[in-house]
Formats: C-alpha cells, structure tokens, sequence
C-alpha cells in the first residue's frame, strides 16, 4: 500500500485538505461564537433590564417611603382622619405603594439570578408584610378605643420601620445583584471577542503557512513537470536523431550483407568462411541497431509468437559483453521451448532494462541470475500488479545481489521518471517502460527486494498455444520461394541496395527495373507498369507511400512492398503506413526478401506464386 504522503501528489492533496479543514474551522468557529455572542448578548440585555427594573423599584420604594413617614406623622400626632383613605397622606402613600407594588411585579416577571431572585422574593414577603401590618394599624387607628390609637403609634414606630428597611435593603441588594449581573455580562462578551481574536489569528497563520506550503509544493510540481517535459523533448530528439542515424546505418549493413553474399556465391570456400565472418558482424552490427531502437520504438510494435529462449538468448550475448567482468551472468533458459505472443525486441529491451539497474545496483561487483520457466498463476494472485486471470504463464525472473530497495522505494519505482540514480545517471524511464511493456502484452509483475541483500523480478506472461509453424524460423533455401517472371518496379535512392536487390529479384526468377526516386517510378510505370512496386519509404522529393497514393489512383490492386531502415513513427492510423502494410525492415537477406515479395504478391487480387 502507497502512503498518500510519500509522494508530491500525495503531500499536496493532504495540505490542501487541511487547508479546507482549517477555513471550515474557522466558519464552524465564527458561527459558534456568533452563536455565543448572540446568546450573551441576550443575557447581557436581561440584565440591564434587570438592573434598570431594580433601580425603578429602589426609586418607588423611596417615594414610598417618603409618603409613608408622613402618613405615619399623622398617625401618631392623632390628627383627625389621619387613617382616612381620602386623607391627603394616606392618599399619597397608597398611590406610592401602588406604584411600587406594580413595579415589583414588573421586576418579578423578568429573568433573574438565583441570588437576586431571592432577594426580591424577600422583598416582596417584606412588602406584603408591611402592607398587612399597615392595614391592621388603620383598623386599631379607626375604633377609636382607649389604647387603639396608642397601639397604632407603636406598630407605626416599630415593626413598619423595619419592615421597611428590609425593603430598602433588598432593593439596594437587588440593583447590587442585578448590576453585577451586567458587568459579568459584558465581561463574558469580552472574553469571548478575544478568545475568538486569538483563535482567528492563530487559524489566519496555519491557514497562510498551509496555503505557503501548497504553494511551494505546486511550484515544485510545476519545475518537475517542466524537466519532465525537457526530458520527454531530449528522449523524443534522441529518439529522432536515432531513427535517421539508423536508417542509413541499416542501408550501409543491407548492402554490406547482401554484396557480401553475392561474392559468397562465386568465392573459394577458404573465402567463403572469411566472407562468412564479414556476414555475422554484419548481423551482429544489425542486432544491436535494432537494440538500440527498441528503446526508442513506441507505434511499430508487431506482436509474433516465438520461442523466448530465443530472445533470451541473444540479449544474452549482448548483456555478456557490456555488463562488465564485475558482473557474474548466470542465464538459466527453459529446458523446453516457451511460446508467447509479444515484440521480441521488447522483451530484449526488459532483460537489458532490468540488468542495467542490476548492475548499477551492484558497484562493486555480484550476479545476475535470469530464469526462464512455466508457473501456474491463481486468480487474484497476491502481490502482482496488474492482477490477472488464473492460468499457466512464462514466468521470468530477474535477480541480482546489490543493495535492494527500501519499502518507499519499492512502492514508486514503476512511476514515470522516478529514479534514485543522481541527476545525469538516469531517466527515470527504465521500469516504467518495462511495465507498459508486461502490461500491454496481458502480463503482470511481482517484485521483491530487501536492503542489503538484493531485489527480484518476476515478469509474467501468459504462454501462447501457437499453431504449428506459427513460431517465426528461416525457411530452408530450398524452400524460399521464387518468381515466374512477375515484374517488379524498386525505387530506393541508395543506388548501391538498389542494385543488390535488383540482382536478388533477378536471380529468384523476376523481371527487375530500378527508379532512383518518385518521378522517375511514376515514367517507368506509366511506360511499362509493373506486378509489384518495391519502394523505400523515406526518399528526397516523394515518399515511398505517397508514391503509391499516386499510382493506386489509376491501378488500384497494384501491390506494394515497404522497405525501411527505420519503421517507427510511419506505422498506425494517421501515419504513412497501416500495420497491415507489408513492411520489410533493413538490413534483409535474400532470403527475406524472396518471402517478402512472395508474401506481397500472393496478398495482391488474382496473385499466384510457387516456391522454386
């Protein structure tokens, strides 16, 4: 399993989400200290309600108060209807107790404190009380007995006076309660204003740093998509600079080869073994041109079925010589053939891959073992990528003793231009090419290291049941087929190949003419026409497929044969060639190209033609 933050993709997504968490932090924390804020605001207005009803209350109780001190003057002076309700005293101190009763009703409506409650649930008992007490003083002060007035004095002077203090008292404690019900209310608020300050800053600067982070990590992304780009340009250069160097280079192999056995055929046989050597450099210089371009072919791909052993064979006897005498090269094939469809030359290019990293895996020396063999393959197979079908499969394994991979390491190597090499050593392009390669052709792989001890590569392709003489081989000479004297128009412009293949034609039984470039084929056809038109597929002037554009407009069923020293980039929908074109790629024997032509014509409408 891959870490999300061991990679740049990775450790960008993770900040960028935590950048959304930290702003949806700080909306949550807005909303909740709004929220608060509202909630305390609210209290905060209870209790300035509060307190502005305990001072009313304090306010009435001294009005009160004043009225009732006169009231109670009157009351022992024993002025005559001094506890008549209409009488000016008590008249004025029944509208003040009225007064004050409504505003201590008011003040008991509202929300209060535990404590302040309490202290005007007091002062309303206190309240009642005096009002009781105050009624029972006009009864005694209206009977007008001996000692009733006496009594009425006494009860002014005494209890009413305390009653009242205790009135007074509560309202000075409740308007004390209430207001400092106010100040922790604004207190509260403040609180809150700075915690919330301090938080929103605290927030602002993880947000920024986030915010810095991501930045720097997607300037950095962007500079390794730009080297990856001036990568990709410099591969695809390269790439390009190769295809032309190797179009010529396997124009001057193609005439080396086929001149090499035209003098063959009349040489001594000391000769003959001198020319032979002469031949198999020659074949040697053509296989490593081709290896060489296998790194760099990506469109003229052209599955076969063949014998692994084969392809493992000659990387081999390329890898013996380049690996280096450090290196000890231990190839174990497959006692028996093993058939599988793919591109030979890309599973060359994975062995020469894999053992290239092998051996810069391995500085001071070790081995590098390749097996060949069958396994049996379940469905879901563990720890193969990508997961395939159950079944028999080629099993390839790779294995060197260098210093092994690091579990983080292992977990990337597959991706485009990772690399652990110092910048200049390597592309980052060498695995990941093996694993299009495996993939594409239906495979998968497994791969195993430890530090310290070595890495494994199992490569897994499905084996193919190839239908007898489905394996490419080399016809035997005597089985190579030859023309009945079909004519055959060559256009190369490399007039040394030209004339062998020319003489090849002629030997294998065809009539034979040469153009050197695409007017000149399009005036001998229109003179004399042709069975089959041969022609290189890059030329100054006119191309080989554009040349026969031209002429198909007026001989449809012409057939046509390709010849290339390079083919990659012309194969393949909108290129200059389909991949159902016959294509022969240089350096050819005469061999070849018989059965290329042979091929060509027996593939044309109406064509016929028998081996000699």
């Amino acid at each position: 399993m891959t870490w999300p933050w061991k990679n740049r993709t990775g450790k960008r997504l993770l900040i960028n989400a935590a950048l959304i968490a930290v702003l949806l932090a700080v909306a949550v924390l807005g909303y909740s200290v709004s929220h608060r804020q509202e909630t305390m605001a609210a209290d905060a207005r209870r209790a300035q309600q509060l307190a502005q009803g305990a001072q009313q209350v304090k306010f009435r109780a001294a009005d009160f108060n004043g009225w009732q001190t006169a009231y109670a003057l009157d009351i022992i002076r024993a002025v005559p209807e001094a506890a008549a309700d209409n009488s000016p005293s008590r008249a004025k101190f029944l509208d003040a107790a009225a007064a004050f009763d409504r505003e201590l009703s008011a003040l008991e409506s509202l929300p209060a404190p535990p404590e302040a409650a309490r202290t005007i649930t007091a002062v309303r008992a206190a309240f009642t009380d005096f009002m009781d007490l105050d009624r029972k003083v006009v009864k005694l002060y209206r009977s007008d007995g001996p000692g009733d007035r006496k009594a009425a004095s006494e009860f002014v002077l005494g209890p009413e006076i305390q009653l009242y203090e205790q009135i007074t008292d509560g309202c000075d404690a409740t308007v004390s309660l209430s207001a400092a019900a106010v100040d922790a209310s604004f207190t509260r608020l403040e609180s809150v204003g700075a915690d919330t300050r301090r938080h929103i800053i605290l927030l602002s600067v993880i947000a920024a740093g986030l915010a810095l982070v991501s930045m720097l990590l997607a300037h950095a992304r962007q500079r390794l998509v730009e080297e990856r780009a001036r990568e990709a340009q410099r591969m695809a250069s390269l790439g390009q600079l190769a295809g032309g160097i190797a179009h010529d280079f396997n124009n001057v192999l193609a005439i080396i080869l086929n001149y090499t056995g035209f003098v063959a055929e009349k040489a001594s046989d000391d000769v003959r073994k001198d020319l032979e050597h002469i031949s198999k450099a020659a074949e040697r210089a053509a296989g490593l041109t081709a290896q060489l371009l296998s790194f760099i072919r990506h469109e003229s791909i052209r599955p076969e079925v063949f014998d692994v052993n084969a392809a493992i064979a000659e990387a081999h006897a390329m890898l013996a010589r380049t690996l280096g005498e450090h290196i000890e090269l231990v190839v174990v094939p497959s006692p028996t053939p093993l058939k599988i469809c793919a591109d030979a030359g890309q599973i060359q290019q994975i062995l020469v891959n894999l053992a290239v990293n092998a051996r810069d895996a391995m500085p001071d020396g070790g081995t590098l073992a390749i097996t060949a063999t069958t396994v049996n393959l379940e469905e879901n197979q563990a720890n193969v990528r990508p997961p395939v079908k159950a079944g028999r499969y080629f099993q390839l394994l790779v294995t060197d003793t260098g210093g092994g991979m690091s579990p983080e390491t292992l977990d990337r190597i597959f991706e485009p231009f990772f690399t652990t090499k110092p910048k200049g050593y390597g592309t980052g392009l060498g695995l990941a090419t093996v694993f299009g390669i495996v993939t594409e052709a239906g495979g998968s792989i497994d791969v195993s290291s430890k530090l310290g001890i070595g890495t494994t590569f199992r490569l897994y392709f499905p084996v193919a049941d190839a239908p007898q003489g489905a394996v490419t081989a080399a016809l035997a000479p005597s089985a190579v087929p030859h023309g009945r004297g079909q004519s055959v128009l060559i256009v190369e412009d490399e007039p040394a190949l030209s004339t062998s293949i020319a003489r090849i034609l002629a030997a294998g039984g065809y009539q034979v003419r040469s153009a050197v470039n695409g007017p000149d084929a399009l005036a001998a056809h229109a003179y004399d026409g042709c069975d089959l038109l041969i022609v290189d597929v890059v030329m100054p002037d006119m191309s080989g497929p554009r040349l026969a554009e031209i002429l198909h407009r007026t001989h449809p069923r012409l057939p046509v044969l390709y010849i290339s020293g390079y083919i990659d980039g012309i194969l393949g929908p909108n290129r200059l060639c389909t991949p159902e074109t016959d294509v022969l790629e240089k350096p050819f024997t005469a061999n070849e190209l018989l059965i290329a032509v042979n091929k060509a014509l027996a593939g044309a409408p109406g064509g016929i033609t028998t081996p000699a």
